[in-house]
């Protein structure tokens, strides 16, 4: 049995989001794949105790930024609230540069490990207040001269040179403070481990938020973050997905599958429109996987063809 899926007049754009420590041949391949097809943007997590290994995000963001030619590239998310501001806008502005102006910051507050911002003499129990004022400073120091705060009272700082446009921010999160924030600051909302229904949700409270702010609602972004695994079986994608779910949430998919990506290109296709119908502007998915270059191709093939404004795409039931 098959069916038709639609997608809505504006198809939502498709983000990879880097395995945390890929192999540099098939982190490089599968990049520069990505970059030549179709996937839309490239996204860096950032980790620093993660218990298992994991790339430095600011680092790898610069390589990225110098390396592809087309795609957008991004945070997913960062955390500046346990970084010094300063470096964080200076590195943010270097990787837009270095990528003629197509960056997006995507914010967030950590929070698997609180002793990521005990490394960096922050206090965890202020990451939300520590995130407003990071959110502040960036779009000040990527803007203005001469800018002082009391973390360096004796200190006015003028970065040079500044992005190539005004830096998207967009703040990560599910919570109900994440929403807030979205509607109140962002430009977009990243947001993950959420099923379609409650994407939809979530699209709706961060629209009322920006309202009740006196920002228009319809300029935010509206970007999942997926975990994900493709095959040319659902049981591939599965073998794959699976261990790593179990290991970084204690979590099985039958419980934490509503807000993965998993299964074959179909499965890929018909899942992705019911999030664009829950309002997605962007699908990003952190791609798990056993051949990373293989797989990123079978995605720019076989799935991202079937997304257009407007289109229909039949897949199995």
């Amino acid at each position: 049995m098959e069916v038709t899926v639609a997608f809505p007049d504006s198809a939502p754009k498709l983000g990879l989001v880097l395995p945390p420590a890929a192999p540099a041949a098939a982190l490089w391949q599968a990049v520069d794949l990505a970059d030549a097809g179709d996937i839309d943007s490239i996204w860096v997590t950032d980790r620093t105790l993660a218990g298992t290994p994991w790339y430095e995000a600011l680092t790898l963001l610069g390589a990225l930024a110098g390396r592809v030619t087309r795609v957008d590239i991004g945070t997913a998310v960062l955390v500046p609230g346990r970084r010094n501001p300063v470096h964080v806008a200076h590195a943010l502005a270097t990787a837009d540069r270095l990528s003629n102006g197509r960056l997006v910051a995507g914010i967030g507050l950590g929070g698997l490990n609180p002793a990521e911002y005990t490394l960096d003499g922050a206090d965890r129990r202020r990451a939300g207040a520590l995130a407003d004022e990071c959110i502040e400073l960036l779009r000040r120091l990527w803007s203005e001269e001469g800018v002082t705060h009391p973390r360096w009272s004796d200190v006015s700082v003028t970065l040079d040179p500044r992005p190539e446009r005004e830096i998207p921010i967009w703040i990560g999160g599910s919570s109900p403070a994440a929403r807030r924030r979205a509607g109140r600051l962002g430009d977009g909302w990243l947001c993950n481990f959420l099923g379609p229904r409650a994407f939809a949700q979530g699209v709706t409270e961060v629209g009322q938020h920006a309202s009740d702010a006196g920002r228009d609602q319809a300029a935010l972004e509206h970007a999942i973050y997926l975990f994900a695994a493709i095959g040319h079986t659902r049981q591939e994608a599965v073998d794959v997905l699976e261990p790593a779910v179990l290991a970084l949430f204690g979590a099985t998919l039958e419980t934490f599958g509503d807000a993965c990506l998993y299964g074959t290109p179909e499965d890929w296709v018909s899942r992705i429109a019911e999030y664009a119908a829950a309002g997605a502007s962007h699908v990003n998915f952190l791609l798990y996987s056993t051949d990373l270059p293989r797989d990123v191709g079978l995605v720019i093939d076989e799935v991202r063809p079937h997304l257009t404004a407007g289109g229909l795409a039949t897949v199995p039931a």
